[in-house]
């Protein structure tokens, strides 16, 4: 009989090809003996296997929302608080304190460095640093403060080895579009008030702007519309304190003012490429260069100033104009001077119940020889952007209709039947007001502020804010004022030692405000 084949049973496992796995020698017990090979191989293949792990969380919307919630609450509670915080403006009492720590520290670091020469530095900062505590103790906080910054600019100049080697050079004012490039730097960048300056910077004028330099000699360089001018020289000599003050200026035109006060030998220089100016004494001059012609074109109107140029040397006097080029001088003449202004006075205010009807009547005295004049008028004191610049005037007066409220400044020069102008009058301001200026009942005293007070050997630059429309004295010295209310003085002190400044407004009812602060001089 054949065999049959085998058929599976229900329940009995279907036996497997061996798949390599060598059964053990010996009967009877062979199934159990290679059955853990088997789940040992299939224990590995699983643990071989990648094992993919899911763990579902379900968050209601209105958790979700919650958590928005809480993180919109976080960061406006963070950000009061850091406004709070830059908002917070000290005391009186904290600002003095902060500034008197910051002097001892400097004192003390100014004391360490400074050499047996600078022992009289050293002690002006000491005695200034005394009088701020003793001011504090007193609880006169403002006066404490002014007194420890002041000892701190001593200290500073120590730090900075600036005693005696060179003084600094600030921007005064400015009005409209003015750059300045820091020496070593291809980048300019905007410009403000009390910008210090240092040799190698360029200062640069578009064609609405114009800004004025002041060196602590007191000496004020105003560059005009359209300029570059870049600043060559600052500096002292330690034994003979002559000073010297060189410009360069590379296109347009500056008018340099320089006091009578310096020691002999000091000299403010203004250099084109074609020509030199150098005043010595109490002088004022203009210098114009045009860059494409390469003319030079130098007038002084008061003191002398010595022309180099062409390989000649020209001392220029009073209401004298030279022009040159690089190869030779041009012209040299006299100029006429410039007219004196007769109305409106300074700071004269004009009441009218609508200005827009009114005129305003411009009046300045004739000058000999003058065939015609020239008016400008303009809202700032630099007269970077002109309201009005009238050439062909032939008589001595100008009607002005319908002006807005508002300030005013003006001024005039005349023009030769050679088509020769004269320097520019003095610069005068008047005010167009409304009805509201008629006030009677007003008598509250108007705010002033005195926001910067900076002492530097014979000079202190104060900067501040009082009411628009006020009349302002520095030191007996009448400062003008800005339809803002803002103001910056330049103050000659008189004397070394300890002077008292006097800083008055008045409003145009006639109240006043005083500030008196004390600043401490000491020559070296």
């Amino acid at each position: 009989m054949g065999s049959s084949p085998a058929v599976a049973r229900p329940g009995t496992r279907k036996p497997k090809a061996d798949k390599g796995l060598r059964r053990p020698h010996g009967g009877g017990r062979t199934g159990r003996a290679w059955r853990p090979a088997i789940q040992g191989e299939r224990v590995a293949r699983e643990k071989q296997k990648p094992q993919v792990l899911l763990d579902w969380t379900t968050v209601s919307y209105r958790s979700i929302m919650r958590g928005v919630v809480y993180l919109v609450l976080l960061l406006a509670v963070g950000g009061i608080f850091y406004y709070l915080k830059a908002a917070r403006r000290d005391t009186p009492e904290e600002a003095a304190l902060h500034e008197i720590g910051r002097a001892e520290r400097m004192y003390r670091e100014a004391q360490a460095a400074a050499g047996p020469d600078l022992v009289r530095v050293v002690e002006s900062a000491r005695k200034l640093l005394d009088s701020a505590r003793l001011s504090f103790e007193r609880q006169d906080f403002v006066e404490a403060r002014a007194a420890a910054q002041q000892s701190q600019s001593f200290s500073q100049r120590i730090l900075e080895g600036s005693v005696g080697e060179a003084f600094t050079a600030k921007i005064y004012k400015y009005e409209g579009d003015v750059k300045i490039k820091r020496a070593r730097q291809f980048v300019w960048d905007g410009i403000a008030s009390n910008t210090a300056l240092r040799v190698g910077d360029q200062i640069k004028t578009a064609g609405n702007g114009s800004a004025q330099i002041i060196y602590f000699d007191g000496t004020i360089t105003t560059i005009k519309p359209g300029s570059l001018l870049e600043i060559r020289e600052l500096s002292e000599d330690p034994t003979t304190k002559v000073r010297k003050v060189r410009e360069l200026l590379n296109w347009g035109g500056v008018s340099a003012s320089m006091p009578g006060a310096s020691v002999p030998g000091s000299f403010h220089e203004v250099a084109t490429e074609s020509a030199t100016a150098r005043a010595m004494s109490k002088a004022q001059f203009d210098v114009a260069f045009d860059a494409g012609t390469k003319r030079t074109r130098t007038e002084v109107q008061s003191g002398s100033a010595e022309v180099r140029a062409a390989g000649t040397l020209v001392t220029l006097k009073p209401l004298e104009r030279m022009e040159v080029n690089a190869e030779q001088v041009i012209s040299r003449k006299k100029i006429l001077p410039a007219p004196a202004l007769q109305e409106p006075t300074d700071q004269r205010v004009f009441l009218h119940d609508n200005p827009a009807s009114e005129s305003t009547t411009l009046r300045w005295g004739r000058v000999n020889g003058a065939a015609r004049y020239r008016l400008q008028i303009a809202r700032t004191a630099l007269f970077g952007d002109l309201l009005l610049d009238k050439a062909d005037i032939r008589s001595a007066s100008v009607k002005i209709p319908g002006l807005q409220e508002g300030n005013y400044y003006w001024r005039a020069s005349c023009i030769d039947g050679n088509d020769i102008q004269s320097p520019f009058s003095e610069i005068r301001k008047f005010k167009v007001a409304g009805p509201e200026e008629r006030r009677s009942d007003d008598t509250q005293p108007p705010p002033l502020q005195v926001l910067d007070f900076l002492p530097t050997g014979h000079l202190v630059i104060v900067n501040g804010r009082t009411e628009p429309g006020a009349v302002l004295s520095v030191d007996g010295q009448q400062i003008d004022v800005y339809e803002d209310g803002a103001f910056t003085a330049v103050v000659r002190l008189k004397r070394d030692g300890l002077n008292e400044v006097e800083i008055v407004a008045q409003d145009p009812a006639g109240n006043r405000t005083r500030i008196r602060r004390n600043v401490y001089v000491e020559s070296f």
